[in-house]
């Protein structure tokens, strides 16, 4: 579900409101108070971009039942759905093999091993760009340069 921009708006004015005027009574300066009001919009508008752009994943679609309550994506993108059987996953980078795609399977086969380790990390086993460069000692961009590779 999107977010809703109107509605979640008019909720965060609302407690806004009633923060500021504890903050007030608190004895807080003006220049304090909208800092923190700064920093909560920013959260504000960071939540909303990223609702709008991540969609989960149907439950229907990871149990293997794919039936009318496929999410919109895949039914549009139906090419990009894959399934896996646990025996797919024999060794860390199994999953390359068990990829239908034959030219796709070939071009992963082809990657450098650290290149498929940052696709394992990072598909595979859900790591993040920012604590996947915290776990290998460098920085966020060089990760995210590395993916876009």
């Amino acid at each position: 579900m999107g977010f809703n921009y109107a509605k979640e708006k008019r909720q965060f004015d609302l407690e806004w409101r009633q923060l500021r005027k504890e903050y007030t009574d608190a004895g807080m300066s003006p220049s304090a108070i909208e800092a923190m009001y700064s920093c909560d919009w920013e959260m504000f508008l960071s939540r909303r971009t990223y609702e709008n752009h991540t969609q989960a994943l149907p439950d229907t679609h990871l149990s293997g039942e794919i039936d009318g309550e496929q999410s919109t994506r895949f039914k549009r993108f139906s090419s990009l759905s894959v399934t896996f059987d646990e025996e797919d996953f024999l060794s860390r980078y199994a999953w390359v093999n068990a990829i239908s795609n034959v030219d796709l399977s070939a071009k992963l086969a082809k990657l450098h091993t650290k290149d498929i380790e940052l696709l394992t990390a990072i598909v595979i086993e859900g790591h993040d760009q920012r604590g996947l460069a915290e776990i290998w000692y460098c920085s966020q961009s060089a990760i995210s340069r590395r993916l876009k590779k």
